[in-house]
């Protein structure tokens, strides 16, 4: 795929009062988002993901570095970087007229956005459809969901079909309900437009469920940028099997410990006095489904008896509380 945002040693420093240092809000920040992608910057408030946004956006200039959006410059070319962009903010309100129903906005910002007026029409028809807001076509904004509105919000943005979208906190304020309906949104735009997304959230879930890639933030710098499946072995995190068995198994974990795929295998002794000795094998292994039935076999065929199995599969929450404790080490 190809290379559509390309940033090097990005740096944005704002002059604070009463104070000589400048406050440095991104700080050497570098990234590279192929076409296709969404991906996520995920981080607390305050890491510089908004920052970070606005500047790939066209909406605001860098302090330092140098960085391409579609192959234009993010210093000389603002003016094109923004009109082959789309923005939704972190809330749905902005950019929407109340006193204008929900086809009237659309129908505002196609012209503000200069579509042809012969495809308005359809463009708008085909939104409404996609987004599910056809019913409230004739609603006014504030008479319909929060979760709506933010698809008001997303449909506006959409009209254009330019190539990159960028949802800044696109769930913070809405329900459960609300929320799950717009994360189901993006991967529909990205599947059915081919639209690179690029989202900001602190929701930890969020990102692992729509994300290819995640760059974790923290103080406007990248602490680590890959796969949730990389960041996972770069940590040594890897999935665990629980196998609950009756009697003791040494010879069979030796064994266990000897295979390839296997990172570490030991006893954990539990004890159930009505029920005899009951021992958790705990191994550790990559590409732990790939594998599961040599493991079972192994100790099947070792005499041992199984009683139980439970699978864990590391979080990325404790993936970015790690690169936040370890200072980048992931």
């Amino acid at each position: 795929m190809a290379v559509i945002i390309d940033l090097h040693n990005i740096v944005k420093t704002y002059k604070v009062k009463k104070t000589r240092e400048p406050f440095r809000a991104l700080d050497n920040v570098g990234l590279s988002i192929e076409q296709g992608e969404i991906f996520a910057l995920l981080g607390s408030n305050g890491a510089g993901k908004t920052t970070l946004i606005k500047i790939m956006a066209g909406l605001l200039e860098a302090s330092g570095g140098t960085g391409t959006v579609l192959g234009n410059d993010i210093y000389r070319d603002h003016k094109k970087i923004r009109a082959r962009v789309s923005l939704v903010a972190p809330t749905a309100d902005v950019g929407t007229d109340n006193n204008l129903t929900v086809r009237q906005n659309l129908e505002f910002w196609a012209v503000v956005y200069d579509l042809e007026k012969a495809q308005r029409k359809n463009r708008i028809d085909e939104m409404l459809d996609f987004l599910g807001l056809r019913q409230y076509e004739h609603h006014w904004p504030m008479s319909i969901s929060a979760g709506n509105r933010q698809k008001l919000a997303i449909a506006r943005s959409l009209l254009v079909k330019n190539p990159i979208l960028f949802l800044d906190e696109p769930t913070v304020k809405l329900d459960a309900r609300g929320a799950e309906a717009v994360r189901g949104l993006v991967k529909n735009i990205n599947r059915e437009f081919g639209t690179t997304i690029i989202l900001t959230t602190h929701y930890i879930f969020e990102a692992e469920e729509l994300c290819g890639r995640v760059a974790i933030m923290h103080k406007g710098q990248i602490k680590s940028c890959d796969t949730v499946e990389h960041l996972r072995r770069n940590l040594m995190r890897y999935d665990e099997l629980l196998v609950s068995i009756r009697g003791l198994a040494d010879d069979a974990v030796r064994v266990l410990r000897a295979l390839p795929f296997v990172v570490s295998a030991d006893i954990s002794p539990d004890n159930y006095p009505d029920c005899g000795t009951v021992n958790t094998v705990v191994i550790q292994s990559e590409s732990l489904g790939d594998n599961l039935n040599v493991i079972l076999k192994l100790l099947l065929d070792k005499g041992v008896e199984i009683s139980g199995l439970e699978t864990r599969k590391p979080a990325l929450e404790d993936i970015f509380v790690d690169a936040i404790e370890n200072g980048g080490g992931v």
